[in-house]
C-alpha cells in the first residue's frame, strides 16, 4: 500500500515506486496492436505466445488481458481466445465504469443509456453513411431471422444497437454502451438472473426496432428518437416487472 498511518487524523502517501510488470507489458501489448494493425474484433495471440515472446509468466499474461477486460477493451471467450472489444492505442485514455450488480443499479444505467441512445439516433439520422445505414439494416434482419428461428436474439440485438452507435459518429458513445452492458452481464451470476436474457426478452418491441432503422434510412430524427424511446421504455417496464 501506499498510505501510512501516523495516528488519529494523521495519514501520509509513501512515495511511488516504479512501474511494474503490468504496465509495461500493457504498453508492450498496445505496441504490438498497434505494429499489427489489429482493430475491434481481432483475436490477441494466445496466453502461452505472449508470454513466451515478452519473457514473463502466463498467469503474469492473463492479469493483464483481465485488467483490460474489466475495463471492457477486450473479451475473453472460452476456448476461444481473447478479442479486441474497443480500439487500443498508445496514449489513449481508457476510463472504466463501475456498476454495482442488481436491477436498481440496471435501471440507474438504463437512464444513462436513455440519453446517449436517443442522441446517438438523432446523430445517425444526419451522420450514418449509406454503408452504415446498411450495415444497421443488415443487423436488423439478423435480430429478426434469429427471432423467428429460436424466439431470442441477444447477441443480434445489441449488434443492432453497437451499430446504430457507429453510424452516430461518436466512438465515445459506442465505447459506454458496450461497457455498460459487458459489465451488467458480468454482475449477475446465473442467466436466469440476468434480466437481459430472459426468453424472449424484446420480442414485443421488434417493430419499433425495424422502426428504428426505417427512420434513420429516411432522414426523420424525430422518427428515430421516438423509436428509441419506446424501445427503452419497453425494457424498463420489462425490468421493473410491469410490462
Amino acid at each position: 500500500m501506499s498510505v501510512t498511518s501516523l495516528g488519529p487524523g494523521r495519514v501520509s502517501l509513501r512515495p511511488l515506486k516504479a512501474e511494474g510488470y503490468l504496465g509495461r507489458i500493457q504498453r508492450s501489448l498496445t505496441a504490438y496492436i498497434e505494429a499489427a494493425g489489429l482493430g475491434v474484433g481481432d483475436r490477441l495471440p494466445n496466453e502461452r505466445t505472449l508470454a513466451a515472446q515478452l519473457g514473463v509468466s502466463r498467469p503474469t499474461i492473463r492479469e493483464a488481458l483481465q485488467t483490460w477486460q474489466a475495463m471492457g477493451l477486450v473479451e475473453t471467450r472460452m476456448g476461444s481466445g481473447t478479442y479486441l472489444q474497443q480500439e487500443i492505442r498508445a496514449g489513449a485514455l481508457h476510463v472504466p465504469v463501475t456498476i454495482d450488480p442488481g436491477r436498481e443499479a440496471v435501471l440507474h444505467s438504463l437512464e444513462l443509456r436513455r440519453a446517449i441512445e436517443t442522441d446517438a439516433a438523432r446523430l445517425a439520422v444526419g451522420r450514418g453513411t449509406p454503408a452504415e445505414v446498411g450495415r444497421l439494416r443488415e443487423a436488423l434482419e439478423a435480430m429478426e431471422a434469429a427471432y423467428a428461428a429460436h424466439g431470442f436474439a441477444i447477441r443480434q440485438d445489441r449488434a443492432f444497437h453497437e451499430a446504430l452507435y457507429v453510424a452516430s459518429g461518436n466512438p465515445l458513445y459506442l465505447q459506454i454502451f458496450r461497457q455498460l452492458i459487458t459489465r451488467i452481464s458480468e454482475g449477475f451470476n446465473a442467466s436466469d438472473e440476468n434480466p437481459f436474457v430472459t426468453e424472449p426478452f424484446a420480442d414485443a418491441s421488434q417493430p419499433d426496432h425495424r422502426d428504428l432503422y426505417e427512420a434513420v434510412a429516411a432522414r426523420d430524427a424525430d422518427r428515430a428518437v421516438a423509436a428509441v424511446t419506446r424501445i427503452l421504455d419497453f425494457v424498463e417496464r420489462e425490468l421493473r416487472g410491469d410490462a
